[in-house]
């Protein structure tokens, strides 16, 4: 197949233009593909074939191009060549300025005409401005035609709407207590909170976080897990004018210390026995089961503390790449923008019920316990054991008639997978899913819908950066075409733009790296103005200036109408399970160890769902390292799910030619647990129990001695692990019990005592 495009010249170029249209298709695949180094074979009538290569830096010009190119030829021997892809530089052509007709021979069964068209296209416009602009280097010059500028930064970004999201989250919640304050707001079992208990709870809490010295600019920590009191807490901190910041029970004491030391928490909010190894760090600690009689008596009303929209809403830690984790400070405004975005969008009103399965210090919980809330809905919360159990997410579902699920795609995956094996009737009730934070299997849309007839599937994109959700895409049938679910299009009153590493538009079908802007968009990290500089900056082009933009890290790019497809990630962070995760941060955990002199983490897995870390260490000279030594050293630092399921020990890191780690180049962990002895299960119970952990488990060979955990057991397995133990056995298996017993026959141990049919003695084995 050919395609041609004319190339208008400058007169100046003169015989050198073969020169410019080589160093200009050189530039052209560098734009497009960000390789530095390239290599041609070129042939001239008369004068034989050569090899022309070159080399294109952040600084390289057009005329030093097309000088390397004429400096590095090297003759080569005529033959026939097969190419994909040919050049082809036709004669001049007459009239009155000088041009040239450059021929695109392709393979059509590789490339589709469009494409080769658009590609000649933006040959043309790169040629033509390196003659208007030569001194200009050639990652800044112009590639984009006037009209694919205004289709990728203004068309496609054409989200304005007028929401109501200049008030605060709390005010939201305040109109909802007035309109209807006999109104359920939160069900747990058999206990029920209306709106009006709800808020009067908050405001006599709020009163009190005041006399204590918070108000607006302030930061009070929430320690507390999924619970009534989350919403009372949350909300209490927002009316007194602070923003909260949710520090997670489950997490270390180490790392919670540093997030309320990093964010200068003057009250820390949560529950006895929960927070009282924080009393050392400085904060005054409010307990609500213990301390609730001192704000007993105060006024009911609303507190009047005078936040505004523009004030910080909530401070969120992700993962971060230097060892410490990031605290993402957002507004209410941001907030109230997205939230009101996905009620007004999907209808979310009074009769909607959704289920809270998210973790408070995940950025998705947000939405569950005040979205819902500010459309006045009801906020249902599973049973504190039976929190990670999807038999009890699947009951619930049924018996509450939940219509709105919320949470990372893996948890959905869960309770579908339940719903299958269970012989549960269609859940009539469930009308929306807002999945966000991972990738969406292609097959669970499909599979929910069965389980779920009238179901409208939404999968969101996004950061914390952005105040929850960026992007929206709603799932119809999934096209066989497809390698994954498209990311979408900007959300009401945020933009999504696609920049190379000149951060200038690419074109669609071109990678780049996405960047947002908007409302959303944090103020920053809290108290850490260079690491903001380094993802936040003011950005300028064409129609558009002055746009502050987020650094995603995240590899995009465009289709022909400006859905957004999602490629990857341009550095080492990664998301398991809904988490992000900087690898970093892990590594420096590592090192961080006496014994070690060396750290790498990998992820190893096909897929979003069976992703999993696995630690590479190298001892110094002398020492020993035992993997379960470095595994209880991680768990005292970092949140179980930054946790590594393997570490293995090297003599050395593999190095690539440049000296740098090869992570392609990091064996796969071992299939066996290799500090133990196989001993084969023996017992029904163990032989059950053993095939329902090969299930779940990268590890195929699982013996009465494997560990769970070990074994590289995390915790989205450990929920699948007791999904099909409690159905395999008919009894109420919880996450405790798995862990506890850890290994095969400690865990069936455990369960023969539930079924009160342990025997005496198994082949030897006294249990």
């Amino acid at each position: 197949c050919t395609a041609r495009q004319r190339v208008v010249l400058d007169q100046a170029a003169g015989a050198a233009s073969e020169e410019l249209l080589l160093a200009g298709f050189a530039a052209l695949l560098h734009r497009y593909t960000g390789q530095e180094e390239f290599a041609f074979r070129a042939r001239t009538p008369g004068a034989g074939s050569f090899r022309l290569s070159c080399e294109i830096g952040a600084e390289t010009t057009p005329a030093g191009l097309a000088r390397s190119g004429r400096e590095r030829r090297e003759p080569v021997a005529d033959g026939e060549e097969r190419t994909d892809f040919e050049l082809v530089l036709l004669e001049r052509s007459g009239g009155s300025y000088p041009h040239r007709t450059v021929q695109l021979r392709y393979d059509g069964t590789l490339f589709d005409q469009e494409t080769v068209l658009r590609l000649l296209t933006h040959f043309r416009t790169l040629v033509e401005d390196a003659l208007v602009r030569p001194e200009v280097p050639v990652a800044r010059l112009r590639l984009l035609t006037d009209g694919e500028l205004r289709h990728t930064l203004v068309e496609w970004n054409d989200t304005a709407a007028e929401l109501p999201y200049e008030r605060c989250l709390h005010e939201a919640f305040e109109a909802r207590a007035s309109a209807d304050p006999g109104a359920v707001a939160l069900v747990r079992g058999a206990e029920e909170w209306t709106y009006g208990e709800v808020n009067a709870a908050a405001n006599r809490l709020a009163r009190h976080l005041r006399g204590l010295g918070a108000g607006v600019g302030g930061r009070v920590g929430i320690c507390l897990d999924r619970s009534p009191e989350l919403l009372v807490a949350v909300l209490g901190v927002l009316k007194s004018g602070s923003a909260y910041v949710p520090l997670d029970p489950d997490y270390p004491q180490q790392r919670i210390a540093a997030m309320v030391t990093g964010t200068s928490c003057a009250v820390i909010v949560s529950r006895s026995g929960l927070a009282t190894h924080l009393a050392e760090v400085g904060p005054r600690i409010v307990e609500l089961d213990r301390d609730a009689e001192q704000w007993a008596d105060a006024p009911p009303g609303n507190v009047s503390s005078g936040v505004a929209p523009g004030d910080l809403a909530y401070v969120i830690h992700t993962s971060g790449s230097t060892g410490a984790p990031k605290p993402i400070a957002l507004r209410h405004r941001g907030v109230m923008n997205n939230i009101a975005d996905l009620n007004s969008r999907y209808s979310v009103g009074p009769g909607d019920r959704v289920l809270a399965l998210s973790s408070p210090s995940f950025d998705m919980s947000v939405y569950e316990f005040l979205g819902l809330t500010t459309a006045g809905g009801t906020v249902v919360l599973p049973e504190p054991s039976l929190a990670k159990d999807p038999g009890h997410w699947a009951e619930l579902l049924a018996t509450h008639r939940i219509t709105v699920w919320n949470s990372a795609p893996a948890l959905l995956e869960l309770v579908v997978e339940q719903l299958e094996s269970g012989g549960t009737p269609p859940l009539d009730g469930l009308r929306l899913a807002l999945l966000g934070g991972d990738w969406v299997p292609l097959s669970l849309p499909g599979r929910t819908r069965k389980v779920a007839p009238g179901l409208r599937f939404v999968a969101l994109g996004g950061a914390t950066e952005s105040s929850i959700h960026s992007t929206v895409y709603e799932v119809g049938e999934v096209d066989p075409g497809w390698t994954s679910i498209p990311y979408g299009r900007p959300m009401a009153n945020q933009r999504t733009y696609i920049l190379d590493a000149a951060l200038q538009p690419v074109p669609p079908g071109v990678a780049g790296e996405l960047h947002l802007a908007g409302i959303g968009l944090a103020t920053g990290y809290l108290d850490r103005p260079e690491l903001t500089g380094e993802r936040f900056f003011d950005w300028s082009c064409g129609e558009v200036t002055g746009e502050r933009l987020y650094r995603t890290g995240d590899v995009a790019r465009y289709g022909p109408d400006g859905l957004i497809e999602l490629l990857g990630r341009s550095d080492f962070q990664v998301k398991v399970h809904g988490h992000r995760i900087e690898l970093g941060e892990i590594e420096a955990v590592l090192r961080s160890h006496d014994a070690v002199k060396d750290a790498v983490v990998a992820t190893r897995g096909s897929t979003a769902g069976d992703l999993r870390l696995v630690a590479y260490v190298v001892p110094r000279p002398g020492r020993t390292v035992r993997p379960r030594v470095i595994s209880t050293h991680l768990a005292g630092a970092l949140p179980k799910f930054m946790v590594p399921g393997a570490v293995l020990v090297l003599d050395r890191l593999p190095l690539s030619p440049n000296g740098k780690t090869d992570r392609t180049a990091l064996p796969d962990p071992p299939p066996e647990d290799g500090e133990a002895a196989f001993v084969a299960p023996n017992t029904p119970t163990e032989k059950a129990v053993a095939d329902i952990f090969a299930t779940v488990l990268p590890n195929p060979k699982i013996g009465a001695n494997t560990s769970f955990l070990a074994a590289g057991g995390d915790s989205l397995q450990s929920m699948r692990a007791v999904s099909r133990l409690s159905k395999h056995f008919g009894i109420k298996v919880n996450v405790r019990l798995l862990h506890g017993g850890d290994t095969v026959s400690g865990v069936a141990a455990a369960i023969d005592r539930l079924l009160n049919t342990a025997p005496l003695n198994d082949g030897g084995r006294t249990r």
